[in-house]
């Protein structure tokens, strides 16, 4: 009984090492799947990601051409503008960093029929 209280002990400690180690990293994803018929309205999903402090972009994951990061329209911030925009022909956004603030991220579909992004900040 004694070795399994300091098992689950140990097992605690290390989970709760692990999440200080993840504490610091953000993930901002979005999605577009192109739309069908007359209207042809494109689907768009998309994390709002609040920052509190600002962060530095490391890591992006797509299957896009090229994507933008939005400023989202929060009650403080009545318009959505682009705040940063990469991909093919634009550069790497990579070491770039964000201000505190609200964001979205939508990938451009480029004639194909859906694209994602996922962006990491630390």
């Amino acid at each position: 009984m004694k070795r399994f209280g300091m098992v689950v002990m140990l097992i605690g400690c290390v989970a709760l090492i692990g999440s200080f180690a993840l504490a610091g990293n953000f993930t901002l994803s979005g999605k577009q799947i192109a739309g069908s018929g007359h209207a042809k309205n494109a689907k768009t999903e998309s994390d709002r990601l609040v920052l509190t402090q600002s962060a530095t972009i490391t890591a992006v994951e797509d299957d896009a051409q090229v994507y933008c990061i939005w400023a989202a329209v929060t009650p403080q911030n009545r318009t959505a503008r682009s705040v940063l925009c990469g991909g093919k022909g634009r550069g790497s956004i990579i070491g770039q960093s964000l201000a505190p603030g609200t964001y979205t991220v939508l990938p451009g579909l480029n004639g194909k029929s859906s694209a994602h992004i996922s962006i990491t900040l630390k």
